[in-house]
């Protein structure tokens, strides 16, 4: 069975246990440079999942602003 797909906030909480652990500065060489790169993946997606979020918040905003603005338009008669 496929393992669900990590929220946003799964994410953010991994990227956020991995430089708790790397500030520590206890981790062995190897550990730290296989920490690192999980966190450096993990920033990458969650950067790229806040830009999706962005733009869909834009685009429905503009949805939104035009429809306002044509019935704004339209009702001028009444």
């Amino acid at each position: 069975m496929a393992k669900a797909k990590a929220t946003y906030e799964d994410k953010l909480a991994r990227l956020t246990a991995i430089v708790e652990e790397l500030e520590q500065g206890d981790a062995a060489l190897e550990r730290g440079v296989e920490l690192y790169k999980e966190g450096l993946a993990l920033a990458r997606d969650c950067s790229a999942r806040l830009e999706a979020a962005r733009n869909e918040v834009r685009l429905v905003g503009r949805e939104l602003l035009t429809t306002f603005d044509e019935n704004a338009d339209s009702g001028d008669g009444e």
